[in-house]
């Protein structure tokens, strides 16, 4: 039976034979175009995950470069119509990087609404991420710099 078709098929193509009409050639160069397609698909994904990860990590460090640049302005809290307002017992959160302690002190009287009394002159300086009210961060900021400053009402 096996010999009965070969010699059929074998018979399809002898009577269906043209000459030049098969190029293999040609289908060499048709595989070898599809074979580049998926490359050059492959190096399009490749290419946009690289661009979206170089995106994400843009945004991530420009986020961190803005957080430090703020980290030395306080948490001040302004009222409409600039009334003073005592604020010594409210918990606020204060932020210095290498600071000046006169810019320390201008700091705390406008996030507490407080007067600050005894402040050195000198070149003192404070680094200080700090979350409570004036008193604790006065007593605080006295035991870091060895100073004695007071909260005047």
């Amino acid at each position: 039976m096996a010999k009965t078709e070969f010699d059929e098929d074998s018979g399809f193509i002898a009577r269906h034979f043209k000459d030049g009409v098969y190029r293999p050639v040609y289908s060499f160069y048709f595989s070898d175009s599809f074979r580049n397609r998926r490359r050059r698909v492959s190096r399009w994904v490749a290419a946009s995950v690289a661009a979206i990860a170089l995106t994400a990590t843009a945004v991530v460090v420009s986020y961190q470069l803005r957080t430090d640049n703020n980290a030395n302005e306080p948490a001040v809290v302004s009222l409409p119509g600039g009334a003073e307002v005592d604020r010594s017992n409210e918990i606020i959160r204060l932020e210095f990087k290498d600071a000046p302690l006169s810019e320390v002190v201008d700091g705390v009287e406008d996030a507490y609404g407080v007067t600050l009394a005894n402040v050195p002159e000198g070149d003192l300086r404070l680094t200080l991420s700090y979350e409570g009210n004036a008193k604790d961060f006065i007593e605080t900021v006295n035991e870091l710099l060895g100073t004695d400053i007071r909260i005047e009402k």
